[in-house]
């Protein structure tokens, strides 16, 4: 299943000029294992873009299957997008459902293990993510 937005103007300060495309955001869903799904992020994750990811998340998280979501295509999260993944991590430790965060840009990197934000099980290849679930 793949949920896609067309592109927007980009609203953030110094990432582009004003009136720019941005990568459309999409969020494709996949079933790699009997027990497992993998959530695919591409684009940017903010206001416009967060209800996508944080209900195809907690849909997989709630039908107990094990989830990998992969931040590799993120080109942007905002302090909305921050808080949705703390939202979607903090719904894996309710259900004690594994999660784990695939994350290959160094901006998503700090964000996620620099922000004081305890619980997120980052790693930078999806297969080693994927293992990690089991």
């Amino acid at each position: 299943m793949k949920i896609q937005k067309p592109p927007r103007l980009s609203r953030a300060f110094g990432r582009s000029s004003p009136g720019a495309l941005c990568e459309p955001f999409s969020v494709t869903t996949s079933f790699p294992g009997d027990r497992s799904t993998l959530i695919a992020v591409v684009g940017d994750i903010d206001l416009a873009t967060v209800a996508i990811l944080v209900e195809c998340a907690e849909t997989a998280l709630k039908a107990g299957r094990r989830l990998v979501v992969d931040l590799g295509g993120v080109t942007f999260c905002s302090g909305v997008g921050l808080r949705a993944l703390r939202r979607v991590q903090g719904c894996a430790d309710e259900l004690a459902v594994p999660l784990a965060w695939v994350v290959r840009t160094p901006s998503m990197w700090r964000q996620l293990r620099g922000t004081g934000a305890a619980g997120f099980s980052c790693y930078r290849d999806r297969a080693d993510a994927l293992a990690a679930v089991g």
